[in-house]
């Protein structure tokens, strides 16, 4: 079993020892010798698995991610944390806060990435293909606490043809963020986890508050992100992405979608459209109380712990014939131009030890892939309440998802269902024939056979 490692963090915290660099003082026809920095934490006072070698690797090391300040300031920690047990590793922070992907691509084709970086769970398969990720199978073995209580399902992601190139850093489950104030003004009973769509339905139906021909509350809102379509159509078990084609005119993925759909004909929940025309985003209408029910992933509760003037909960979203929770991640990548592959291999070891996770999850922007970490309260934090987010591990990812995401046309292909679907939620077409669009156009283009 993986150890919480509060020992070592406590020492982490306290300790004020400072590392310098001894420069021997030899004569001027000698080469002048740098003797090593002692780690600042010693490797008998952590259960982590790698410190011992950390303190005999050198070298430099550049990491880049995305985020907001909260992940900037988060990992800035881990990178310090790190240092002290591997004092001659210096880590440089390449933090990307806007357009993350392009600037990573701008690299990647200057033949300048990284040595550790991010890439979303589809971006993976373009950079296996060029030849530009390290493979990882031997850095497992070489950590194995690096999978030890994983969650099932998650390393599919990152694994191409045998090869394990991504690791993924976390994970978000996708629940639905409850308004109880609304609730409670409405008289209407607040779900519960084993709560289904139809009653998803009839509940929005009763929050939604009309003035005329205003709309003062919806019940609920939709969006057409990834995680929501993938969401809605696997909770109806739908092989949406089946033998290497778009499959979402199957009558099981239409089922799915249809649920976001008639939210919108019938006036339950805003249209895309109608958001953006209020200059807000749904998580700001959550926020001002004029959306009463939010599906999103764990990423909004930093800001809905410090905005939100009212009592809210989250629950797991609610049962079509089954459940799928989308697997939105970032992976972490080795570089395969890395000229430290041992030190950036130490580095991610350390980054998903309890200790270095335990800097990163008590923000709650995201939630462990470890299975036992999920059951501690220093990992899964409160508010909302835990249940709806360790329930959702049990049914993470499905085959249609990992089987679009490792085509390598990821990005245009959600370009393509976003686009139709927003012509179904703008009334531009029916869902009906938008799904059809999207089969057709997908087909004969991305994925023709």
């Amino acid at each position: 079993m993986r150890k919480n490692l509060k020992k070592s963090l406590s020492l982490l915290m306290t300790t004020t020892l400072a590392a310098s660099m001894l420069i021997g003082c030899g004569s001027p026809d000698k080469e002048e010798k740098t003797e090593k920095s002692e780690p600042k934490v010693s490797a008998e006072d952590t259960d982590w698995e790698g410190a011992s070698k950390a303190a005999d690797l050198s070298g430099k090391l550049t990491y880049m991610h995305s985020g907001d300040d909260y992940e900037r300031e988060m990992y800035a920690n881990v990178f310090d944390s790190y240092m002290k047990y591997a004092p001659n590793v210096e880590v440089e922070q390449m933090y990307v806060p806007s357009d993350y992907a392009t600037k990573l691509q701008t690299l990647a084709t200057a033949g300048n990435l990284p040595d550790l970086f991010w890439t979303s769970e589809a971006g993976v398969k373009a950079y296996y293909e060029a030849g530009m990720l390290s493979n990882m199978n031997d850095v497992l073995e070489e950590y194995p606490q690096l999978t030890e209580d994983i969650i099932d399902g998650v390393m599919e992601f990152g694994n191409i043809e045998g090869n394990q190139v991504a690791f993924p850093k976390d994970w978000t489950s996708y629940v639905m963020y409850l308004n109880l104030d609304l609730f409670e003004e409405a008289g209407v009973e607040v779900p519960t986890n084993d709560w289904t769509v139809e009653d998803y339905k009839e509940i929005a139906a009763e929050l939604t508050k009309e003035s005329g021909d205003r709309v003062d509350v919806y019940g609920t809102a939709i969006n057409n992100y990834r995680a929501d379509w993938i969401n809605w159509m696997g909770n109806y078990d739908a092989e949406w992405f089946k033998d290497g084609q778009s499959n979402l005119s199957s009558p099981e993925a239409l089922e799915g979608l249809s649920v976001m759909y008639d939210l919108v004909k019938d006036g339950s929940a805003p249209s895309p459209g109608t958001v953006s025309s209020t200059g807000d985003s749904e998580d700001r209408l959550f926020v001002i109380g004029k959306v009463a029910m939010y599906p999103s992933g764990r990423w909004v509760i930093p800001s809905f712990r410090s905005e939100c003037d009212f009592e809210w909960d989250a629950v797991e979203m609610p049962k079509g014939t089954t459940r799928t929770c989308p697997f939105i991640c970032s992976m972490v990548c080795i570089a395969e131009t890395s000229e430290n592959k041992e030190a950036a291999a130490n580095l991610l070891s350390y980054q998903m030890s309890d200790e270095g996770l335990a800097q990163v999850m008590e923000s709650a922007l995201s939630l462990p892939v470890y299975s036992d970490l999920m059951a501690d309260d220093n990992y899964v934090n409160t508010p909302p309440s835990k249940d709806a987010f360790i329930n959702s591990a049990a049914y993470l990812g499905n085959a249609s998802q990992i089987e679009a995401c490792l085509t390598g046309q990821w990005s245009e292909y959600n370009s393509m269902i976003n686009a139709g679907l927003s012509d179904a939620f703008e009334g531009v077409t029916t869902i009906e024939e938008a799904v059809e669009k999207i089969d057709e156009q997908a087909n004969t283009t991305l994925f023709k056979k």
